[in-house]
C-alpha cells in the first residue's frame, strides 16, 4: 500500500541530491553538497538553531470566537500540530526535520493521510530528494514521489503539504547550500589544509637541498623518507640529522602568514550571515558584549525567526485548511517567551500595560505561564481616575 511505502524509512545517500549540488566549488576546488556542507561547524550549528528554536515553539490551532480566539483543542488537527503528526514523531521532532530540510534545500514536504471523508489523519514527512513538482496550466501543482522501491507515485496538491524558503518562482525554494557554494567551498577548503597540517605534524612542506646531485634516485627518495619518517606524524617536533651538506629549505606559508585563524572566523560569520543567525547563537562570542547580546536574542527573534514563523503559519492555513475552514480556524506559534526581555524590563512592561487597562492580573500570570488567581480581581481592568474619554466635556 502507498501509506506502507511512506512509512518506510528511506536512507537518502549524496547520490540523491541533485546534480547541481555535486559540482565543485568555483575557485576552492572543493565538492559542496548538503552532506559536505554539514561537516562545517557554523552551518550545523546554524541549521540545528534554525530547526530547534521553530520546534520548541508551542504550535496552537486557534478557531476564532467573534473577536476573541479559543484553543481548538476538539479539533484532530489541534493534536497533530501540537502533539503528535503521526505515530513515530512528535510534533517537535517533525516540526524539526522539516526545518533542517528547509535550511539546507529550500523546501519541505509532508504526506497528508486524509480518511474517506476529508478529515485529517495524520502528517507524514517525506524527503525533499524524493519529490518532483510540476505547476500545472491552472496554477495547480502536481508531485511526484519517488518510493522506498524507486517507483514513481503521483500526488495531487491537497495531498501535500509544502513548506518553501526563498523562491524565484514563487514554487520551488532555493538551496542556500547551492547559492552560497563558493563561500562554503572556501570553508571546506580552510578546513582540509588545517587538517591536512595537523596531519602532518602541523609542518609546512618544503625541500632539501644537496650541495651537488644525487647519482642514484633510489638514494634521493630513502633520504626524503628518513626525513618524513623523523619530522612528521608521531615524531613531530623531533630532531633529523641532516648528513652529506644537505640543507632544509621551507617553501610554504606559515599558518601566521596565511592567517588562518582570521579566515576561519570569517567564515563561521559568513555561514551566519547566509542564515540571518547571530554569531553569538553559534557559539561566536567574539564581537558579543553582556551589553548587546540580550538585544541581538530579540533580533534573532524579529528578524531570523519570524519569516519563518509566517511561512509555517501561512503554509497550514493554505494546504490543510479548506476554504471554509479558513474563515474559522488558523495555526500560530507562541512567540511570547523568546520575547522576554529581563525581569525588570519585563515588570516595567507589564505594569504600564495593566496601567492603561489593557491586561488583567490573570492576562499577565498566563504570559508568565502562572496559575491564575481565583478570586473575582483576576479579571478586572483598572481605569486610571485622571483619564477619560475624549467625548467628554
Amino acid at each position: 500500500m502507498f501509506l506502507d511505502k511512506i512509512n518506510r524509512p528511506v536512507a537518502v545517500k549524496s547520490g540523491d541530491i541533485a546534480n547541481m549540488l555535486r559540482s565543485p566549488s568555483a575557485g576552492s576546488g572543493s565538492v559542496v553538497t548538503v552532506d559536505t556542507a554539514m561537516r562545517l561547524t557554523a552551518v550545523y550549528a546554524c541549521v540545528r538553531v534554525l530547526s530547534e528554536s521553530i520546534a520548541q515553539l508551542p504550535l496552537v490551532y486557534y478557531q476564532r470566537n467573534g473577536d476573541r480566539k479559543e484553543r481548538a483543542t476538539t479539533q484532530k488537527l489541534y493534536t497533530l500540530l501540537h502533539d503528535a503528526p503521526n505515530n513515530f514523531q512528535t510534533s517537535f521532532e517533525w516540526r524539526e526535520t522539516n526545518m533542517a530540510h528547509l535550511c539546507l534545500r529550500g523546501r519541505a514536504f509532508s504526506f497528508i493521510n486524509r480518511s474517506s471523508g476529508g478529515q485529517i489523519l495524520e502528517l507524514l514527512p517525506l524527503h525533499p530528494d524524493r519529490i518532483k513538482m510540476t505547476q500545472n496550466k491552472d496554477y495547480s501543482i502536481s508531485y511526484v514521489f519517488k518510493d522506498a522501491d524507486n517507483i514513481d507515485i503521483d500526488l495531487r496538491q491537497d495531498q501535500v503539504l509544502r513548506l518553501t524558503g526563498m523562491s524565484f518562482d514563487g514554487i520551488n525554494g532555493i538551496s542556500p547550500i547551492e547559492y552560497q557554494k563558493q563561500v562554503l567551498g572556501i570553508s571546506l577548503a580552510t578546513d582540509e589544509h588545517t587538517a591536512k597540517s595537523f596531519k602532518n605534524g602541523a609542518k609546512m612542506t618544503g625541500i632539501l637541498k644537496h650541495p651537488t646531485t644525487f647519482k642514484d634516485d633510489k638514494v634521493a627518495k630513502r633520504v626524503q623518507e628518513s626525513w618524513d619518517d623523523a619530522s612528521n606524524g608521531a615524531n613531530a617536533y623531533s630532531t633529523p640529522v641532516l648528513e652529506d651538506g644537505m640543507e632544509w629549505m621551507p617553501v610554504s606559508m606559515t599558518n601566521k602568514d596565511a592567517q588562518y585563524i582570521e579566515s576561519r572566523k570569517f567564515n563561521i560569520e559568513d555561514v551566519a550571515r547566509i542564515y540571518r543567525v547571530p554569531p553569538h547563537k553559534i557559539g561566536h562570542l567574539e564581537k558579543s558584549t553582556n551589553n548587546n547580546i540580550e538585544h541581538q536574542g530579540l533580533e534573532f527573534v524579529t528578524d531570523s525567526m519570524m519569516p519563518w514563523v509566517v511561512r509555517w503559519e501561512q503554509s497550514i492555513l493554505r494546504d490543510l485548511l479548506t476554504e471554509s475552514e479558513r474563515l474559522r480556524y488558523f495555526a500560530e506559534f507562541n512567540v511570547d517567551g523568546l520575547l522576554r526581555g529581563d525581569t525588570t524590563a519585563r515588570a516595567a512592561y507589564y505594569t504600564s500595560l495593566r496601567n492603561l487597562g489593557v491586561l488583567t492580573p490573570n492576562d499577565i500570570l498566563k504570559k508568565e505561564n502562572m496559575n491564575p488567581r481565583t478570586d473575582s480581581g483576576g479579571d478586572e481592568y483598572i481605569t486610571p481616575l485622571n483619564m477619560e474619554t475624549s467625548g467628554n466635556e
